[in-house]
């Protein structure tokens, strides 16, 4: 499904935000004091209306639970707008979107209701551009949930009825026609389903096991390289680089669209059709660009297929998501085993990636292998440059992430594979369970993916230490469990940024030479993930402009200053401005 959102996180599921936006929510969080609503309801009664603000606000001034702080406020703009005062409920109402915001992030559908009652007070007082900028924020979470076009048309109406003799109004209209302008080329969730859909294509020399269920479609035995196409499903309320899954700790038992990501179908097909379909998708979407992802040790076919999707849905990536899956057990076990196939996969790899470049209409075509799937990328990109020596660079950026390989072998491999890229990207880590198995096993020699101090120094590799992530167990996928990790992808995709341009990058000495290190905290919100896909889809050339496009149409006025300011820091550093 190609329907797609100008976001990589989408909103609630339909109903939920019907409901909240009729005011159907929920019911009340824990009080804050059993006898607070009597005390007000008696100031009320005997008319001492401020005595009632005044222990609202005492108790919101008090309250350290956000759910009594919202509690409060919807009592305070309520008793606002029955005391007369349309001006002091809009403020109330204001604040309560606020609160929600904090609670839940700006891009919460939870904020829609507050943000209608606002403006709908507002107006009321006469202070119509204080209720259009609050029918703006609302429309424009609309569109972040996906849901602009399905819930959206009474904001409209109600700011077409203030654009007769407000400019604001009529502005704001137009940015919400330049949101719904732009649906057409992200993932959006169907109002229907209540999920988003992501196709993938794929490769694999897999064997078929005979089952039909889309996760048991390929077992881990070797077979021919055949090609097809994949769905995979990512819930509404999904959280950058996480596959949400089932967990007997949540009391899910079993896949749940709404609520995990979930492979839907595997399709396989002839060649020509996949490449067809590849093309026609560029021609649709307009965009030349595909990544093609080969994974690591220990991940069936259907984990890997769910990896392939969550990257190109948290990075909005609308060109062509591409998976190499080889004959891994799946099993932790099975190490050895892996080890005796992965190389001939990459010979079967080579051959595809030749079609890829030839055949499936992409221009830019950018490479991410993980853990032992490096074995494979290696093996094919030296066979491809020296099938294809004197040629231009067949692919863009090319990241080996956390490479399980000799780190000797490999820094002699990419003498010949520097050829063959644009830009290559060396992911390592000093805390990765997997690698440091694998050295122990390899009689303690090195693996290229290993950081710290002897990090591999090699020429024209832009070499990075991730251990300032952390340890991410058996997962082993730090490059795509991270949120900052998928931001630093998504920039080299977009701007060929050398790591001096990129945000949480230093430069440090090791025992073998100069390398980067990473440290996310300056980057690892998903606001900076989301406003860089943003701005990627908005063609954005310089500094000036991102600035200006991300206070238009990304970054709300609430955001805290502080996120807003790192926001800005990491764009100048990308843009070199």
């Amino acid at each position: 499904m190609l329907r797609r959102v100008f976001t990589p996180v989408a909103g609630l599921a339909r109903i939920v935000v019907a409901a909240l936006a009729l005011g159907l929510a929920a019911g009340p969080a824990a009080a804050f004091d059993p006898f607070l609503d009597l005390a007000v309801g008696e100031a009320v009664e005997v008319g001492d209306t401020d005595r009632a603000v005044r222990l609202l606000e005492d108790a919101i001034a008090a309250a350290d639970d956000p759910r009594v702080v919202e509690d409060l406020l919807r009592r305070l703009a309520e008793l606002h707008a029955a005391a007369g005062d349309a001006a002091a409920a809009a403020a109330a109402w204001q604040r309560l979107a606020g609160a929600l915001a904090a609670a839940a992030g700006d891009d919460a559908p939870e904020r829609v209701p507050a943000l209608d009652r606002a403006a709908a007070h507002y107006r009321a007082a006469g202070m119509a551009d204080a209720a259009v900028d609050a029918l703006d924020e609302a429309l424009r979470v609309l569109a972040v949930a996906g849901l602009a076009e399905a819930q959206g048309a009474p904001f409209v109406a109600r700011l077409e009825a203030l654009a007769e003799d407000r400019a604001a109004a009529a502005a704001a209209l137009a940015r919400h026609e330049e949101r719904l302008a732009e649906t057409v080329r992200m993932f959006a969730v169907d109002p229907e389903q209540g999920y988003a859909t992501v196709r993938i294509y794929y490769a694999t020399d897999r064997q078929r096991s005979g089952s039909t269920l889309p996760n048991e479609f390929y077992g881990g035995e070797r077979g021919m390289l055949e090609m097809g196409t994949a769905e995979v499903s990512i819930p509404p309320r999904h959280l950058p680089g996480k596959i949400e899954k089932p967990t007997i700790w949540t009391f899910d038992f079993r896949e749940d669209p709404e609520r995990h990501v979930v492979l839907q179908s595997v399709t396989p097909d002839a060649d020509a059709a996949v490449f067809a379909a590849m093309r026609a998708q560029v021609a649709e979407t307009g965009n030349t660009e595909a990544f093609v992802f080969v994974h690591g040790f220990n991940v069936p076919f259907h984990e890997a297929a769910k990896r392939t999707a969550q990257m190109a849905y948290d990075m909005n990536f609308d060109g062509l998501p591409i998976l190499f899956s080889w004959p891994s057990r799946g099993s932790i076990l099975s190490y050895i085993a892996d080890t005796a196939v992965v190389n001939l996969s990459g010979r079967r790899l080579t051959v595809f990636l030749e079609e890829v470049v030839a055949r499936s209409g992409a221009e830019r075509i950018h490479l991410i292998a993980h853990s032992m799937g490096n074995r494979a990328l290696t093996d094919a990109l030296e066979l491809y440059a020296l099938r294809h020596a004197g040629e231009p660079p067949a692919f863009d950026q090319v990241l080996f992430t956390a490479p399980d390989l000799d780190a000797g072998l490999f820094a002699a491999m990419v003498e010949t594979m520097r050829p063959t890229a644009r830009r290559i990207t060396l992911y390592a880590s000093n805390r990765d369970w997997a690698l440091a198995v694998s050295r122990r096993l390899h009689g303690d020699s090195p693996r290229a993916g290993q950081g710290g101090d002897g990090i591999l120094h090699l020429a024209e590799v832009d070499s990075i230490d991730m251990t300032s992530i952390g340890e991410d167990m058996l997962a082993h996928s730090y490059y795509a469990n991270n949120p900052s990790a998928l931001t630093d992808i998504l920039s080299l995709f977009w701007r060929d940024a050398p790591p001096d341009d990129r945000c949480g990058m230093t430069r440090a000495r090791g025992a073998n030479g100069s390398y980067w290190q990473y440290t996310p905290e300056m980057c690892d919100s998903d606001a900076l993930l989301s406003t860089l896909s943003y701005l990627r889809r908005g063609e954005v050339a310089t500094f000036n402009e991102a600035r200006l496009f991300m206070n238009r149409f990304i970054i709300p006025s609430t955001i805290d200053p502080g996120e807003r300011s790192r926001l800005e820091e990491a764009l100048v550093r990308l843009f070199g401005d």
